[in-house]
């Protein structure tokens, strides 16, 4: 069997054993690969927080809104809500653009007030 030399991808420390063995060790392993893949990971862990704030923010607020009753959205960005970050967007048959985290949706009432809604079922 042919046991060269070589060497560990993230240490360069030099290593025997399988032929197609990479890493000297399991530290090695995981740290050569959060090296290459933990920026990219990072970037969708921080977006994943982005988007469950503002469903918890509308959660909370659909909770709290009485029937018919709107929100300024004033509220929304003193609670940290940002707009900007959403899962997707949908017209309904009023032709209202509705803007949706995960279940909870909103629509614009006017320039400075929103009212939020809730999905009864999620599409598979």
């Amino acid at each position: 069997m042919d046991q060269s030399i070589k060497q560990c991808l993230y240490c360069n420390k030099k290593m025997q054993g399988r032929t197609d063995k990479k890493f000297c060790s399991n530290h090695c392993r995981s740290s050569y690969h959060n090296a290459i893949y933990g920026n990219r990971t990072n970037y969708m862990r921080r977006i994943n927080a982005l988007l469950l704030r503002n469903r918890k923010i509308l959660s909370d607020l659909f909770l709290l809104q009485r029937k018919g009753s709107y929100i300024p959205l004033s509220e929304l960005y003193i609670k940290g809500f940002t707009p900007q970050h959403f899962t997707h967007q949908a017209k309904h048959t009023s032709k209202t653009l509705y803007t949706y985290c995960y279940e909870f949706g909103y629509y614009y009432v006017g320039k400075d007030a929103v009212k939020i809604i809730q999905e009864a079922s999620i599409e598979s």
